[in-house]
């Protein structure tokens, strides 16, 4: 008797559930339709989006050859140096004002800084290293472009700048930068020579100690003996 009212029971339960399908049918087809094209949806975006980043780096690969090429140019007045400097520029142009902080974004701004500052644009340098300093932070563009600000401000004649950019450089990245104890003999070098010998000699001092291997270190501990 209770196998029979199981029995009972389940076929009552099967037959809920298919009236369920019957009447859920349409909302079910549609609930499954909306699944498999936010599927497909995803698959093309994350497919676009991988041949975008491999179509910006196949670009930022070519023009880093193309400038090694320019800076290489014994004469870069000539027709072929002007007209490989303004394609190599637009195409730098184009990439550099992608959106996004991706590598190829952030080394098409790098490498207009360094053009400029191979034809003494030192301003429009700076602008450029300023903008990869800030959009590139935490990675190591960020702190080379960050020292080449401190540069280009040198150049400028802005030595309290250049002072902040290079500080800067420690402070952001510490020994995580590979500039880092160059940035260091740099702040020590520009207190040197405003006079602020103590705090020269205390920053030479701190970067024997904190990069004592780097060649720099070696500097710093030659000029410690100059200025004692």
């Amino acid at each position: 008797m209770a196998k029979t009212t199981e029995t009972t029971s389940s076929g009552r339960l099967a037959n809920s559930f298919n009236a369920f399908l019957v009447a859920k049918k349409r909302l079910l087809i549609i609930i499954a339709a909306a699944i498999l094209l936010a599927v497909a949806i995803l698959w093309i975006s994350l497919s676009v989006a991988d041949n975008r980043a491999e179509d910006l780096q196949v670009a930022i690969d070519n023009a880093q050859r193309t400038y090694s090429e320019w800076v290489f140019l014994e004469d870069k007045s000539s027709a072929e140096g002007q007209s490989m400097r303004e394609s190599l520029v637009e195409d730098l142009s184009q990439l550099a004002q992608k959106s996004g902080r991706s590598y190829p974004v952030l080394k098409a701004e790098y490498l207009l800084g360094l053009i400029s500052y191979e034809e003494g644009a030192y301003n429009e340098a700076l602008e450029n290293f300023l903008a990869v300093s800030q959009k590139g932070s935490g990675t190591y563009l960020g702190s080379l472009a960050l020292f080449n600000a401190g540069v280009a401000s040198e150049q400028l004649g802005d030595h309290m700048n250049a002072l902040e950019y290079y500080q800067r450089v420690y402070d952001t990245y510490g020994s995580d930068a590979a500039e880092s104890a160059k940035a260091l003999f740099s702040v020590a070098r520009l207190h040197e020579s405003a006079g602020n010998t103590e705090l020269a000699r205390a920053v030479l001092q701190q970067l024997a100690d904190e990069f004592a291997a780097s060649e720099y270190a070696k500097l710093a501990r030659s000029r410690l003996v100059v200025l004692q």
